[in-house]
Order: C-alpha cells, then structure tokens, then sequence
C-alpha cells in the first residue's frame, strides 16, 4: 500500500509540474510592450490595441492571453463573431482561466449561445475542459513513455517488480484516461469549431457561388467544420438543427 501510494504521489508531482512549465510557457511575451497595448486599450484606442495584441499572437501561437486581449478589443469594436472567435482560441489554449472563461460565456450569451450545454453543471462542464487539449496530448506522450519504460524495467529486473507494480498501474490509469479524455473531447463545441465572423453568410449546398442558398447564418455562430480541404470554402455541419452546407472561408475562422 505505501508502495503504491508513493508511486501515485510522484505521479502528481509531475503533472503539477507539468502544468506549472505550461504556464511558465505562455506567459513568455514582453509585459512592458504588452502594457504599452493595454494603455492603448485603457485609453479606447482599440483598434491600435488590436494589432499589437494580433502581434504578439502571431509571434506565440500558445500565448492564450494574446488571444483573449484581442477578443476583448474586437468585443469592444462591435464584432462578437471576431470576439468569440479569439476567446475560443484562448479558452482552448487555457480553459482553466477564470477570464477568459467568464468573457466567452458572456459574449456566447450576448448573441444568443450557450457556453455551458443545457443540463450541464457547471462544475461538471469545468472539469471536462479542465486540461486544454495540447495538455492532454502531453499527459498522453508523456505517461505513454514513462509506462513503456517502467514496463522494460519490470520485464529486466526481477527484484524490481514489486516495487513497480504501482507505479505501472498509476501510469497505466492516467494514460488511459487522457485517451478516453481526448476522445470525449473530439466531439465538444469546440473541437474542430469555426465561429461565422461576418453578418448574414450564405450556406450553400456545395462550395461554389452557383450552389443553392437554403440558409443565412448571423454573425458569431459556432459551427463544426466538417471539411477544410476546398482552397475557398469550409464544409460546415450545425448539430443542433441537423443541417450541414457550405461556407467562405473569408466569412467563417476556425478556433
């Protein structure tokens, strides 16, 4: 038992440590040049904010709070689908973060979506995005190689086994549930998501202007995107009516 307790104990001490890298990790940008974008922001001069934000998002593609300062000014220009859009970048880069998690919620509710699904707790809806996905796949790879190598030594080093059963068991667990965490995950509201940037896009029934139009989506819709392959449309796919169609890629970005 203590064995397997110790085990488990040193497990945790490395997720905890691999959490505090990551967060190390994003917060990596210049603050006196970011603090330069929040006084621009500070002084409702949103739109020269906006491109130092986009800036500093281009350079760190895992910057979360890039993404969310930039869909902070688009909010305040008066684009909710641009807002959602970044926010969704940022939530799934750092879902954990109560701002960033607070804002999406409000512009989602601002046009008529709902963050958390109905009937959902919303404890429950904070656990499932506990982790962000770059999160999980590392927790995966991470326990994949540990669990292979204490496997090597259990299999070399007879004297060992019973030191390491706990510590492959622990290993083993976490491994299977980051698989079976990604997998539930492929299918969230924002697993393969594009949010509609621009008012009144036509879906069409297939990727070119000589399709039917059978439907107008409004600005700042979520929407799965099925297909991305064509050089100028998305196939987009809308779960809750059942509907699927096409989309410009110039009228819809994916989170």
């Amino acid at each position: 038992m203590k064995t397997a307790l110790a085990a488990f104990m040193k497990i945790k001490l490395l997720i905890v440590l691999f959490l505090t890298l990551s967060a190390v990790t994003a917060g990596a940008y210049d603050r006196s040049v970011l603090a330069e974008y929040n006084d621009l922001y500070k002084n409702g001069n949103y739109q020269a904010a906006l491109e130092g934000y986009l800036e500093i998002a281009a350079k760190e593609s895992y910057n979360p709070y890039a993404f969310y300062n930039a869909g902070n000014a688009y909010f305040r220009m008066n684009k909710p689908g641009l807002a959602i859009l970044y926010y969704g970048k940022a939530f799934r880069l750092d879902p954990r973060d109560p701002d960033i998690r607070t804002n999406l919620e409000f512009a989602m509710k601002h046009t008529g979506q709902n963050f958390v699904p109905e009937g959902m707790p919303k404890a429950l809806h904070y656990l499932y995005y506990f982790f962000s996905d770059r999160e999980l796949k590392a927790v995966a790879t991470v326990f994949w190689w540990l669990a292979c190598l204490l496997l090597s030594i259990y299999a070399l080093k007879e004297a060992m086994r019973e030191k390491l059963r706990g510590s492959i068991l622990g290993a083993g667990l976490i491994l299977a549930g980051a698989f079976f965490w990604s997998a539930a995950r492929s299918s969230s509201l924002f697993s393969d998501a594009a949010v509609v940037t621009e008012n009144s896009t036509q879906l069409l029934s297939g990727p070119g202007e000589t399709f039917k139009t059978y439907a107008t989506l409004p600005e700042a819709r979520l929407v799965k995107v099925l297909d991305d392959t064509d050089d100028v449309y998305y196939e987009i796919g809308i779960p809750r009516e059942g509907i699927k169609g096409w989309v410009k890629k110039t009228s819809a970005g994916k989170i």
